[in-house]
């Protein structure tokens, strides 16, 4: 672990986007790094802040990915530096932070209410450009079967991976939202990327912590698929056992489906 992989970490620390596992490697490191631990610190005192006093508003999640990436991407210098050029006293940073991200926050921490932010549909499309942009990294490379028993051994449902011809990579990355264990699957193939977020599907049909727009379950509780293209985009819904899968690409809908189910 060095400061470098920290920093390009630390914002998904905050909104608690990594598996338990992941999140205490990057505090250990913290623990023993002093400049890491401020800027931690930092980052969360600035969104406590801002949680209390701002009021925020959503954005697409393409415009929210990229002014990430941009920040977060090119060297290993710390988010203080690209922001303003300079190495500042964390405390310091602290305050001019909370005053700049004060008319800016609701473009870099684009949570609107908690149906959106729990819509399993907006979270596999902003997941999606999260994997394109490079924000989300994946924990494994490998084989189908070896991807598969890496994320089963950490969730409570049936990981879904399929495989799929002409496949040049496959990766497996575990998260945690709200208490609720999630397992994605991303693969680059044909110069395309398809992502896939896999749920447990009690947690979804109940709707406490993640979950659907009552249309959509009509939809997989009749068919036990959904689709639909937005944005360029296709998303594919489907139920493989005790698990919901959320497929998403760029891939026109029946190609999607047919590598799917291949």
């Amino acid at each position: 672990m060095n400061c470098k992989e920290f920093q390009e970490c630390a914002c998904e620390i905050v909104d608690k986007r990594l598996s338990d596992e992941r999140t205490q490697e990057l505090l250990r490191h913290a623990n023993v790094c002093p400049h890491c631990r401020y800027e931690l610190q930092a980052l969360q005192t600035v969104k406590t802040v801002l949680h209390e006093k701002v009021h925020r508003k959503s954005v697409p999640a393409e415009l929210y990915y990229t002014i990430v990436n941009r920040a977060m991407s090119e060297s290993g210098t710390s988010w203080f530096q690209k922001l303003f050029g300079i190495k500042l006293n964390p405390a310091i940073a602290v305050v001019v932070l909370a005053a700049v991200l004060v008319g800016a926050y609701s473009l870099l921490f684009p949570v609107a209410s908690i149906a959106d932010e729990s819509n399993i549909i907006n979270q596999s499309l902003e997941n999606y450009q999260a994997v394109i942009g490079g924000s989300i990294k994946p924990q494994l490379v490998s084989n189908h079967d070896e991807v598969r028993s890496f994320l089963q051994k950490e969730v409570n449902f049936s990981v879904n991976v399929p495989k799929m011809k002409n496949c040049k990579s496959c990766a497996g990355v575990l998260s945690i939202f709200k208490g609720v264990k999630l397992a994605h699957v991303v693969y680059e193939m044909e110069g395309n990327i398809i992502y896939i977020y896999q749920a447990n599907l009690d947690d979804v049909m109940k709707g406490d912590k993640i979950g659907l727009p009552e249309n959509v379950k009509v939809a997989l509780e009749d068919n036990k698929w959904y689709i639909e293209e937005t944005n360029n985009k296709t998303v594919v819904l489907w139920q493989y056992k005790n698990t919901l899968c959320a497929a998403v690409s760029k891939l026109k809908k029946d190609h999607l489906v047919a590598l799917l189910t291949e």
